[in-house]
């Protein structure tokens, strides 16, 4: 009878480490943003923020609940990076873009000969890849009545099972959901399993539309912007043309916003963007809109006559609703002279 002990040099173990959170960092398993990537000047997202680092200090899970484009993934990973979980992994899914078999695989893993073409030796599923870490579940809401079962046994045992397999696997996760839909109608329609519903929204985050924080606007574009413009293309916006963005309803809420913003930099070189470029592009506009011809998009409208004239005659044409006639009365000239303006200055109607 004796004992033995086993030396390792730490090296070897922090190379291991290493090696296996570079092999989580290549497959995206990482969170790359922070509370401090969040921008804004509203109060209500400084309070959203606040209430978030406090939901990150406990591992209770989290249901953040927003229209599309509100930044609830920004959200699931500034409070992953802000836990005591944030060296471990961070698996996102989004839950509406796989059908229910290879969402199942994917979430539970499934062991070797469970179907056709299954992997040698089976496979980890994202519960697994995210132990002592956190897996968010994005749409959650589009999830089917069979998979809200299994996960709820996830939720409740801390544990799964990979299909084909009949041994328990223990997982240590912190689960972070989100959806864009009203989950308790969902509940009260049969959609949705109410014990399923309040085991994932033990704590609730509610992000607000961009309507609703009109002050972020300006912040927000003019960050699209520089990350928009390279060093050839110089872009500014006038205080005009801010105003419209914030006056806009953005239903896409950021992301449209963001999309915005990318078009402008990709049409306008080293130009200062007025009202009436915006106009043009806007979303939720009249059907008709005005177009700038390929000879225009290199004339330089910067100082003189041309600018102000121009920009008299788009602005007249929106306020009548293209109505040339009126536009012709209201700006003092015949249609004849209304024409051959909107011809020399390459303004167009459809």
């Amino acid at each position: 009878m004796g004992d033995m002990v086993a030396f390792q040099d730490v090296t070897r173990i922090q190379e291991m480490e290493g090696k296996f959170f570079r092999k989580l960092h290549s497959r995206g398993h990482v969170a790359k943003y922070t509370f401090d990537d969040i921008l804004y000047r509203s109060s209500e997202i400084k309070r959203k923020i606040e209430t978030a680092q406090r939901y990150s200090e406990v591992d209770s899970n989290i249901l953040i609940i927003g229209e599309t484009g509100t930044g609830k993934e920004i959200f699931a990973q500034s409070i992953h990076n802000h836990s005591n979980r944030k060296n471990n992994p961070f698996v996102a899914i989004n839950c509406a873009a796989l059908p229910e078999n290879l969402l199942e695989s994917e979430l539970f893993g499934y062991a070797e000969g469970a179907f056709t073409g299954a992997m040698k030796g089976g496979k980890q599923g994202f519960f697994e890849l995210a132990h002592r870490g956190t897996i968010f579940l994005d749409e959650i809401g589009e999830i089917s009545p069979k998979m809200q079962s299994r996960l709820l046994r996830v939720l409740q045992e801390r544990e799964i099972m990979r299909i084909g397999d009949d041994k328990v696997i223990p997982v240590d996760v912190r689960i972070v959901s989100a959806t864009n839909k009203d989950l308790m109608q969902m509940v009260k329609s049969n959609d949705f399993r109410e014990d399923l519903y309040y085991r994932l929204s033990v704590l609730d985050l509610v992000l607000p539309p961009l309507r609703e924080r009109r002050e972020d606007i300006p912040l927000l574009v003019n960050a699209f912007i520089r990350k928009g413009q390279s060093d050839q293309k110089q872009i500014k916006i006038t205080d005009t043309a801010m105003k419209k963005l914030s006056e806009g309803n953005w239903e896409g809420n950021i992301r449209q916003l963001q999309n915005f913003c990318e078009r402008l930099c990709a049409l306008y070189k080293n130009k200062l963007i007025d009202v009436y470029d915006i106009e043009m592009y806007f979303p939720n506009k009249s059907k008709k809109k005005i177009l700038l011809s390929e000879q225009d998009e290199e004339m330089d409208l910067s100082p003189g006559i041309h600018l102000s004239e121009r920009e008299r005659i788009v602005q007249t044409l929106i306020k009548v609703n293209f109505n040339k006639g009126k536009a012709a009365f209201e700006l003092g000239m015949s249609r004849t002279t209304l024409w051959r303006k909107m011809k020399n200055l390459n303004i167009e109607t459809n």
